[in-house]
């Protein structure tokens, strides 16, 4: 949802998302961990939104006993997880180019007290929102109602857009300071989502069938799913 335009809003995200910029210049946090941090990060939420979409079309059987229950649960959430190691793959690899092939810096990451705390942080974030998304979608709420795919596509996109900046080779050239530019580029890209989400939508490659459309445009607008009643009651499992 865009950010209503006033200084206060705009101050506020760009307050929000400039914390770890801080903390690299002022407290001596790691670049290359902020932005390994900013791809779990992104791996998780696109998590959410797959386990949603399989809560969805495969619910858990409610009347077969607690362990058919917890069983659908735990494929649900594997499932999830499962897609987003997949991806990982591609995603993360590029990790090498925007550190300006500091594996070393990237090695020691994952060694880092810090960096695991921070990990835990946001698995903990992560799982707080798939309790909200799984409440909802108990409620009858469908994937189209909820705009997994439009969130989907916001996450999704910010990535490509320090992936496209990647494979310019700008990361090697920067050398250690490469970890930084797309700290840089992922806290700039962020406000820019926050603040204008259909514009951004629009101007990144697939985008813009998910951007709300322009005054005049044919299609509907979508109706967020807070304004309207659920397509169908509570489901039943």
């Amino acid at each position: 949802m865009a950010v209503p335009f006033n200084p206060l809003s705009l101050a506020q995200v760009v307050a929000r998302n400039i914390v770890p910029i801080a903390g690299i210049l002022f407290f001596r946090w790691s670049a290359t961990s902020v932005l390994t941090l900013y791809l779990i990060d992104t791996l998780l939420m696109m998590s959410v939104l797959f386990a949603g979409v399989a809560r969805w079309f495969a619910p858990p059987p409610k009347d077969d006993g607690w362990a058919a229950e917890a069983n659908g649960e735990v494929g649900n959430v594997g499932f999830a997880l499962l897609i987003s190691a997949f991806i990982a793959v591609p995603l993360g690899i590029p990790l090498i180019f925007m550190t300006g092939g500091d594996l070393a810096g990237l090695k020691a990451t994952f060694f880092d007290a810090s960096f695991r705390t921070g990990v835990l942080v946001q698995a903990a974030a992560a799982f707080w929102s798939w309790l909200g998304l799984r409440s909802v979608i108990d409620a009858g709420y469908s994937p189209d109602q909820l705009r997994l795919k439009r969130r989907f596509a916001l996450v999704f996109l910010r990535w490509i857009v320090l992936l496209i900046v990647a494979f310019t080779g700008i990361g090697i050239l920067f050398g250690h300071y490469g970890a930084f530019l797309f700290v840089l580029l992922y806290a700039g890209t962020s406000i820019f989502i926050e603040v204008a989400p259909d514009r951004f939508l629009r101007v990144m490659p697939g985008g813009a069938e998910d951007a709300d459309p322009l005054p005049g445009e044919n299609r509907p607008a979508a109706i967020p799913p807070a304004a309207r009643a659920p397509r169908r009651g509570k489901r039943k499992h």
